[in-house]
């Protein structure tokens, strides 16, 4: 019982200095009036996470990762030299058998996979600073991945300083991305990553901060990326390749050479994104440009049985080619944005997502009804980073609702698309507001010279 106590002790350090952050920055960066409110929101999502699968669920990927990283930390004060030899070594069966009883042995079938024991190592040091606590650490990766999420809102505010509140929810608020992306679990980490990712290569387009600090952020998030959640690269490249020749061609005052040279554009994007993934090759596993058609096939077949008790969906039958995985495009695509819908629950963690989706939904409606798609189009030529955003939003959202039909993992896949697509949602429901204001503010000088 000594970790609750500790947890509220823990609660009140951490609030108080990131009040003392809040209070020495906002004066400079009034963005930073949001950085409290994110923060509590961010542990607030990781506790309650940890407390549905631990007083709900009782069980689940979230504490076998917490159970096996534990026998790490044991193996760390039973025997140290033992300790940095199996954290710097592989999966093998070899490299396990330095776990004993007074230890604990991690799962096998998680330890000899290179993701999960990538995740194991990262935990371990949040358990040695928690003493073992699953809350305590759960609070502690709550905190630690709260500054990608912080990061991405900077950058986005940087932008459009004029949508702050707007960008706030989308990024620092929804439901679905506190919940998944707070816990013990891959999705944090990979968020985090994925965060840090956009950041830096926003950084280096814009030619802000050391290039050389930069690209070390790209080499060490990605590394992250790649080791747990390789397939997010598969869309994070053409997405990051179209970023960044646009926002080259964009700047072309021709616009008869713009158009000339686009198609050159769309090959150099497609070859680099084969040439780097194939090269990703074996990282990427079931993902990688040789099994990903394969894959998704194969998995849209298997989650139809009985066994998976409705938790799975069915977008049809496809044949493993490009072709047969473009034709079920729509499909693939809306279950990744929006699904499960509220009669697709069986849960109340799935009744709690089919509601924010829902209000995505209907979010997306109205944008799409009430924008003026010239004033649109002509805002996302002027602002890369929100082309970037809907590539990135409907090529991940096609690819995890082509090979991830089954809901449980769909809305845990989700989450690294979910601050982009909303951030770009809102950003162009506020640009329609404004233009909305300054057309009624039109009508009324107009009838104020006309009087």
């Amino acid at each position: 019982m000594w970790e609750y106590p500790a947890i509220v002790l823990l609660l009140i350090v951490v609030f108080l200095s990131a009040a003392a952050i809040r209070k020495r920055k906002i004066i400079q960066f009034p963005e930073y009036r949001f950085f409290l409110w994110g923060l509590f929101a961010k542990v607030l999502g990781g506790l309650f996470f940890a407390g549905i699968y631990v007083f709900y669920y009782t069980q689940g990927d979230t504490t076998s990762f917490y159970e096996c990283a534990l026998s790490f930390c044991n193996l760390f004060f039973h025997d140290t030299s033992d300790f940095f030899t199996v954290y710097f070594g592989n999966g093998s069966q070899e490299i396990k058998s330095y776990f004993n009883s007074d230890t604990g042995e991690p799962l096998m079938y998680m330890f000899s996979e290179g993701s999960t024991r990538f995740t194991m190592k990262i935990l371990v040091p949040f358990l040695l600073l928690s003493g073992g606590s699953y809350f305590i650490a759960t609070v502690l990766v709550a905190i630690f991945t709260y500054g990608g999420l912080w990061q991405l809102f900077r950058m986005f505010y940087s932008q459009f300083p004029q949508h702050a509140r707007s960008l706030a929810f989308a990024i620092l608020f929804m439901p679905s991305v506190l919940f998944w992306g707070s816990g013990i679990m891959k999705d944090s980490f990979t968020l985090a990553a994925t965060c840090y990712l956009i950041v830096a290569i926003n950084s280096l387009i814009q030619r802000k901060g050391q290039v050389i600090m930069n690209v070390l952020k790209l080499l060490v998030f990605g590394f992250v990326v790649v080791s747990i959640k390789a397939y997010v690269i598969v869309i994070l490249l053409p997405s990051t390749l179209v970023w960044m020749i646009y926002n080259r061609v964009r700047k072309i005052r021709n616009k008869l050479v713009r158009k000339l040279i686009l198609p050159f554009v769309y090959s150099v994007i497609i070859i680099g994104s084969y040439v780097g993934l194939t090269a990703f090759g074996e990282n990427l596993g079931k993902f990688s440009v040789k099994n990903a058609l394969n894959t998704a096939a194969i998995n849209q077949n298997d989650l139809k049985q009985d066994y998976y008790e409705g938790n799975s969906f069915d977008i049809g039958d496809f044949e493993p080619t490009i072709g047969g995985a473009l034709s079920k495009f729509p499909e693939a695509t809306l279950a990744g944005l929006f699904r499960p819908y509220l009669w697709d629950s069986r849960n109340v963690v799935m009744v709690l997502s089919a509601l924010e989706n829902l209000f995505v939904l209907g979010f997306t409606l109205y944008v799409l009804f009430r924008i003026k798609w010239r004033k649109v189009s002509s805002f996302v030529v002027a602002h890369p980073i929100l082309l970037y955003c809907l590539v990135f939003s409907i090529l991940f959202a096609f690819m995890i609702g082509l090979t991830s039909p089954n809901y449980g993992a769909l809305v845990r896949f989700r989450i690294p698309l979910t601050p982009l697509f909303m951030a770009c949602l809102m950003v162009l429901h506020g640009e329609l507001k404004t233009h909305r204001l300054k057309s009624e503010q039109g009508l009324k000088t107009k009838r104020l010279v006309a009087i």
